[in-house]
């Protein structure tokens, strides 16, 4: 680890005394990563960092949530995932509500939102388009649940991200 953090700063170090085309970007990229790394270092040095951090790391629920990770769209059942776990219904639900302090069924939903939130951001895919890929059988049972969720419907929160991160462009990025 020690090496990498020295080839990090040589990195960050190098980058600062260039005067290079789009070298404000690549200096916002390496400050973007050592802050991630750094948070990274302190949640495995703490014991409060948060359940959703630790819980992949429990030999009984990584596999079912590397399995809800990987398939976002997939109607999971207890019995799927417990199954996946090696543990019966009982055992999975107890170990995974002491993990995340949720319901198993709760996770899903929750994470499906995180693909959902990034076609939202980033692409120009229809409602229906988004619902199909993150596993709703219908554009408007996908923003039903988006809005139960955050509290608005997912194309006023489309807007509104977009809005933001195009106002955070233009400061960040004057002229462009």
């Amino acid at each position: 680890m020690a090496g990498w953090a020295a080839a990090r700063t040589t990195l960050l170090s190098g980058e600062l005394v260039r005067n290079e085309l789009a070298q404000q970007i690549v200096l916002d990229r390496l400050l973007d990563l050592l802050l991630v790394l750094a948070i990274r270092s302190d949640f495995r040095h703490s014991a409060t960092a948060p359940r959703s951090y630790r819980a992949p790391a429990d030999p009984r629920l990584a596999a079912a949530l590397e399995a809800i990770h990987e398939n976002a769209a997939h109607s999971w059942t207890v019995p799927e995932l417990a199954a996946i776990s090696g543990l019966s219904r009982a055992a999975f639900a107890r170990a995974f509500r002491d993990a995340l302090d949720q319901a198993p069924m709760q996770y899903p939903t929750e994470w499906r939102m995180t693909p959902a939130r990034d076609h939202l951001r980033a692409d120009d895919l229809s409602l229906a388009q988004i619902a199909d890929t993150v596993g709703y059988g219908s554009p408007f049972a996908f923003a039903a649940a988006f809005r139960r969720h955050h509290g608005e419907p997912p194309g006023t929160w489309r807007q509104r991200e977009r809005t933001t991160a195009n106002a955070r462009l233009l400061t960040t990025h004057p002229g462009s």
